[in-house]
């Protein structure tokens, strides 16, 4: 019985082991079998994007034209008003806020809703790094982050001269496959790093020019990049020197333009009032959103801790990230559709920092546990109101400036429209309550859609009504409109 008992786990033994090397086998036939089916989709990819490249290529020795700028748009001023101090009344009050002497009014105003954040531009066509060919890493530190991007180890890109033959027959060089682990590492870094379009353009300039120099090679690196990326820029030159141009829905602060079939192109850097401009363009190419829809995702540098001390006695410290500071520094300054009040929406729909979230955001939670949805918003648009110094743009900056939230709670010194944007923020994130803007001519406040309405003035926006909370009315209440400012005039300017 045992020697029957021994055979048949042998047999037994046997079998699986001939059953694990077949699936081993099927295994290893399915994984070869898909390496080969991405080999062949991707040289399917390599082929049709150095066809298209090469289609590009013909069209650049052809289709360049002459263009003069157009003056850029000036920041627009906005007259600052002076802040009102809101006196209580010696009446008692069960309310944080007060109670409201004026009467609820709905009033139709004027709505400005902005388009979403578009998303990221896909690239051509799938990229594969061809890691055989010899290529050396380039780094930099991108607002604090290292970023390495990949050259080819015998990089002799060199352009002859700025004829349109000359220039098309660079793009060719660019478009082979040696440069392709160039193309695949900027777009992976701007997939990991979360890059924004504005992100994503200075990381092209920043990379280029530490791999070729401040050069012509450089700027048409960079336009070879972006294209590639998927984004609407052109080249254009105007006797040795190349310029970068990039397409937006926007109408850009302070940077001049050229109106090439009806679209603005924008020049990031000083351009000559006469350039040439090739005007071959790629197929679904988009142009550049000023909407940051996720935050850049930089190496964290903490700054000192500030302390925030509202009259109400809500005491809260935060710090946010040195290195977001710096790129919000030199972001450009927009607003679509002809709409100088538009301007606000991407600082405002801007997400929160992760410092913010960490550091000030629990504190302000446990300040407002327990409270009704009327008394929390009170509590936190006193804050606002009374624990950051006010200061006009005018004074601090030479001229108007609007902060990102993160930036409000760096610098010593906000106006109305960095108060609006930050307390539009916080509510959003801590109370989860609709937030919209409020343009009175030279002032900026906002309104919230509490879920049970409190008394005080409103406006209504598709049947839902916002009430008004003025984060630059010191002391006043949700529901309290600024003297002088008129709510039948006002325009209201929807947020995510």
């Amino acid at each position: 019985m045992r020697k029957i008992v021994s055979i048949f786990i042998l047999l037994l033994i046997s079998w699986a082991t001939s059953a694990q090397s077949d699936f081993d086998k099927f295994r290893q036939q399915q994984k070869a079998q898909f390496s080969q089916f991405r080999s062949d989709k991707q040289a399917e990819f390599d082929a049709f994007r150095r066809q298209v490249n090469e289609q590009y290529a013909e069209f650049m020795e052809r289709s360049w034209g002459n263009f003069e700028t157009q003056p850029a748009v000036e920041q627009a001023k906005q007259p600052e008003i002076q802040p009102v101090v809101f006196q209580e009344s010696q009446e008692a009050t069960n309310h944080i806020e007060g109670v409201p002497d004026t009467k609820p009014i709905p009033v139709q105003t004027d709505v400005l809703v902005i388009p979403e954040a578009m998303p990221t531009p896909e690239p051509i066509a799938a990229v594969a790094p061809h890691t055989e060919i010899a290529h050396k890493m380039v780094s930099i530190s991108f607002y604090g982050s290292l970023v390495s991007i990949g050259f080819p180890t015998e990089d002799k890109f060199h352009i002859e001269g700025l004829t349109e033959k000359q220039l098309a027959k660079a793009w060719k060089t660019l478009s082979g496959k040696e440069y392709d682990i160039t193309l695949s590492t900027v777009l992976n870094a701007r997939q990991q790093m979360r890059l924004c379009d504005w992100a994503y353009m200075k990381l092209l300039q920043q990379i280029t020019e530490k791999h070729y120099g401040k050069t012509n090679e450089a700027v048409f690196a960079q336009v070879y990049l972006m294209t590639q990326s998927g984004y609407c820029v052109r080249m254009a030159a105007a006797e040795d020197k190349l310029y970068l141009l990039f397409a937006s829905s926007y109408d850009i602060c302070g940077m001049q333009y050229y109106r090439i079939e009806g679209q603005k192109f924008y020049s990031p850097t000083k351009a000559p009032k006469n350039l040439r401009i090739c005007e071959a363009a790629y197929e679904k190419e988009k142009v550049i959103s000023l909407q940051i829809a996720d935050l850049p995702k930089l190496s964290e540098d903490p700054t000192q801790r500030r302390t925030l001390t509202s009259k109400k006695g809500l005491t809260a410290s935060t710090s946010v990230n040195k290195n977001l500071i710096d790129f919000y520094d030199g972001y450009p300054r927009g607003y679509f559709g002809g709409d100088v009040t538009t301007q606000w929406v991407a600082y405002a729909n801007t997400p929160t920092e992760q410092l913010v979230q960490e550091r000030l955001y629990p504190t302000l939670r446990k300040n407002i546990q327990g409270l009704s949805e009327k008394d929390a918003v009170g509590l936190l648009l006193n804050w606002v109101q009374t624990a950051f110094p006010y200061e006009y743009d005018d004074q601090v900056w030479g001229g108007d400036r609007a902060f990102f939230p993160s930036e409000t709670l760096y610098y010593p010194y906000s106006d109305c429209e960095d108060r609006a944007i930050l307390f539009s923020r916080i509510i959003r994130d801590l109370l989860k309550l609709d937030v919209v803007l409020i343009y009175y001519p030279g002032h900026l406040a906002a309104a919230v859609a509490f879920k049970e309405q409190p008394a005080g003035d409103y406006i209504t926006y598709k049947n839902r009504n916002y009430t008004v909370c003025d984060p630059t009315y010191i002391n006043a209440g949700i529901g309290r409109t600024m003297p002088k400012m008129d709510n039948q005039q006002a325009k209201v300017i929807i947020l995510k």
